[in-house]
């Protein structure tokens, strides 16, 4: 088996929460001797357009989810997963859906819709991934999915645009000087208008987590100080551990969602760092290697998925 996955040889890149769950979960369920990670970074191995992709003799799985229900009809399936009741199993699997919904639109918009870390970050960060062209038309792609996405919960943000249309209709433009003052104050009600929204991804946090913790109550294994089992992982525990790893990443210019757990939840954010210890361990054994030609993102291969 061969699971394909956002990154390069040397590291696994902290853009995909499904990436990055399900390299754990085949790093801590399957014996390292019957898969291999391959960081080809080519969404058009993929039959959904996204990774990850599992190719194994009977075929392709796309996404953490289908990835984990076809390895545990093979028999590879988490410790914490196969302890659990029947009842466990379905509270379970309705936190991984839950996870992959709310938790995925706070993702996206903090890499894709938040102004510093889309220019700074994520933008430039597809470079290492992808070639020229891919490099620039992927995170608009992926930019435009995410705002029609965070939209329907009320995160919508303007971007320059959108604000300078707005303004032109009360700032008309008549000199250099004013043209300069008028730059000026389109930025500094851009800046405002994305610190409301950043206030309002927050809110959709803490929501997050009151029913994340009341889903892992439900579970069996309420966590006392923080949203994680207090045991070892389970499957919605790998997924919520990708997406908080993500939005809080030291690498992010704007820092406003591990400044808010700082404040108001630091054992939420120790318990990220305790399980990326155990994750980081397991994927640190696994065999990995780079892209063939033939698997790798570039122009040639971009046509021939296109005719084919």
């Amino acid at each position: 088996m061969e699971l394909h996955v956002w990154g390069t040889t040397d590291q696994l890149a902290i853009l995909d929460a499904d990436c990055l769950a399900a390299t754990w979960y085949m790093a801590l369920a399957v014996p390292h001797t019957d898969f291999t990670i391959v960081t080809s970074s080519n969404t058009d191995l993929s039959s959904s357009g996204r990774l990850p992709v599992l190719t194994h003799s009977e075929g392709q799985a796309d996404g953490f989810l289908d990835i984990i229900r076809f390895l545990r009809t093979k028999g590879y399936d988490l410790a914490a997963d196969e302890s659990l009741t029947k009842e466990q199993t379905a509270i379970n699997y309705g936190l991984l859906m839950y996870v992959q919904d709310k938790l995925e639109l706070i993702t996206e918009y903090t890499l894709y819709l938040n102004k510093d870390n889309y220019e700074k970050y994520t933008r430039s960060i597809y470079s290492l991934y992808l070639p020229f062209p891919m490099q620039y038309n992927t995170p608009l792609q992926y930019r435009s999915h995410a705002r029609a996405n965070c939209a329907r919960i009320g995160l919508k943000v303007e971007d320059k645009t959108d604000v300078e249309e707005e303004m032109l209709k009360n700032v008309p433009t008549v000199s250099k000087v004013q043209q300069l003052k008028h730059d000026n104050m389109i930025e500094e009600k851009l800046v405002l208008k994305n610190s409301v929204t950043n206030m309002k991804c927050i809110n959709q946090l803490q929501e997050s987590i009151r029913v994340i913790n009341q889903l892992q109550l439900e579970l069996g294994s309420h966590p006392v100080d923080n949203i994680f089992s207090t045991t070892t992982m389970t499957s919605s525990d790998l997924l919520l551990l990708a997406h908080l790893y993500i939005i809080t990443h030291k690498d992010l210019p704007d820092q406003f969602i591990r400044s808010f757990l700082q404040r108001t939840s630091p054992e939420i954010l120790a318990r990220v760092d305790q399980n990326l210890k155990v994750v980081q361990d397991a994927i640190s054994k696994i065999q990995r290697r780079g892209p063939t030609f033939w698997e790798s993102p570039n122009i040639v291969n971009a046509v021939r998925h296109l005719v084919v």
